[in-house]
């Protein structure tokens, strides 16, 4: 739709003073050679790309900067603009922070979510881990969905959009362990109409950099962007960072580790492959996707810092060139010539880094002998391999000292136990289970830890979830 110059100034709040002048944007030259809008500045022989280019005032104020004293960089005190205002805010939009944004929504709390990248689904999507793992639990030689919730839900609507972008069953009950593999470019926009369906305040490419804290309670974040930093107020905090990162701003007790760290690529043309008979070569021979002509995976780990720029970005390289000298050795093989990269992941792949110290945490020791004890499940953690499925504890959401906020994601559990919190499906339902939390707490005017779990367990089971 065009508007005219005056009506798109009069949207920017700029007088009918500065309009009648043209002093506020000077006179630009533009021939008569196409039909720009009224008020545009754009090339009026590229209409196309012109017709979108209009003349703002700054958005932005530029404050005081670091300056050396005694060989010390300081930063000037000043004050943040309150961007946003809300009851719930979500750090993070991998799979705990959309679990989590659109169950603290459907308690009918005021939610939004901060997320760095441009899309949703963090290493699940932008890191190409395509398998839902860790969903299932198995009784009597019998399988049965034990992750549920938002996680089903979403698991469902995928298997709607047919074989091409994700496989799992139709039913909720398939008789055997769902391990499903999605379509990452599918699963974004799912997970943003879900958001959208959820009325989410959703904030793309916002970095959450610290929180705003009075003693030990949270009041909200400060995010960064490209509009600088500013503040957003709530209520109740869900850190889904990953990385627990608003728990290290908020001086929150946790263990750092190690891990394993990688970088993911898709190769296309995998159901063309079509190797000599008799032939040992060592190479994939066919797709792991929905789509047969994809596959996805990565190219071996290192051991690193998740924490560490210098880490993060030597594995990066490391991992690129990998990948090339392995597609160039496939393609180089009788049988493999069309085998090509398709895209590598935008999101490297650290497991973990940060791990919280909770009311209570989790480590292996505690799920194998105290499970049958757990009195406030929020959710299951279904068998991943080599552990069987077990109960997880609301307080292993609550970070010991610190108030109005909650954790999930791959941040729980000890050195031992990350690799189940850390799968895709338990980071759904921890992110799950702490946004109800969030909302539950956010509606009664209490922090989490004071919410009766009778009450959170309620809201639970209305948003399906297995308890």
């Amino acid at each position: 739709m065009q508007i005219t110059k005056r009506e798109f100034l009069k949207r920017l709040g700029l007088g009918g003073a500065a309009i009648a002048s043209g002093a506020a944007f000077g006179d630009e030259y533009k021939p008569d050679r196409g039909r720009l809008s009224e008020g545009s500045c754009g090339d009026p022989a590229n209409v196309g790309f012109g017709k979108h280019i209009f003349p703002l005032k700054h958005t932005m104020e530029d404050g005081p900067s670091c300056y050396i004293k005694d060989g010390k960089v300081i930063e000037p005190a000043h004050e943040l603009p309150v961007f946003h205002t809300t009851d719930v805010v979500v750090v993070g939009g991998g799979p705990a922070g959309f679990a989590a944004a659109v169950g603290a929504a459907r308690t009918g709390a005021k939610v939004a979510l901060v997320e760095r990248y441009g899309s949703l689904g963090g290493l699940f999507t932008n890191g190409m881990v395509l398998l839902v793992l860790a969903t299932s639990d198995k009784r009597d030689g019998k399988w049965s969905l034990v992750t549920r919730g938002v996680c089903e839900e979403f698991m469902l609507r995928a298997g709607k959009l047919g074989k091409a972008f994700s496989n799992p069953p139709q039913s909720s009950c398939p008789g055997h362990r769902w391990h499903p593999t999605i379509d990452p470019e599918a699963a974004k926009v799912l997970m943003d109409e879900m958001i959208a369906e959820s009325k989410v305040e959703m904030f793309f490419h916002s970095w959450g950099v610290d929180v705003i804290q009075d003693g030990s309670a949270v009041k909200g974040v400060v995010f960064e962007s490209k509009e600088g930093r500013q503040a957003i107020l709530a209520k109740e905090v869900v850190d889904c960072s990953g990385d627990a990162d608003m728990l290290f701003r908020a001086g929150g007790g946790y263990s750092q580790v190690t891990c394993p760290i990688s970088t993911v690529f898709r190769w296309a043309n995998m159901d063309t492959i079509k190797p000599p008979k008799g032939t040992k070569a060592n190479f994939p021979r066919r797709g792991n996707e929905g789509n047969p002509d994809a596959k996805w995976g990565h190219v071996g780990m290192v051991t690193g810092n998740g924490l560490s720029v210098r880490d993060l970005s030597r594995t990066e390289v490391e991992m690129r060139r990998r990948n090339w000298e392995k597609v160039q050795a496939m393609r180089s093989t009788p049988g493999w010539e069309k085998v090509y990269t398709s895209n590598s992941a935008s999101q490297i792949g650290a497991r973990q880094s940060r791990l919280i110290d909770a009311e209570y945490v989790m480590g292996r020791r505690e799920i194998v002998e105290e499970n049958e004890g757990i009195r406030d499940c929020i959710g299951w953690c279904g068998a991943d391999g080599p552990h069987k499925a077990f109960r997880v504890s609301f307080r292993q959401l609550l970070p010991k000292g610190v108030d109005h906020l909650l954790c999930a994601g791959r941040c729980l559990g000890k050195g031992d136990s990350i690799d189940t919190f850390r799968l895709i499906a338990p980071c759904f339902m921890t992110g799950h289970a702490a946004g109800v939390a969030a909302g539950v707490a956010a509606l009664k005017g209490v922090a989490p830890r004071a919410v009766a779990y009778g009450d959170l367990a309620k809201a639970l089971a209305e948003q399906n979830v297995c308890l």
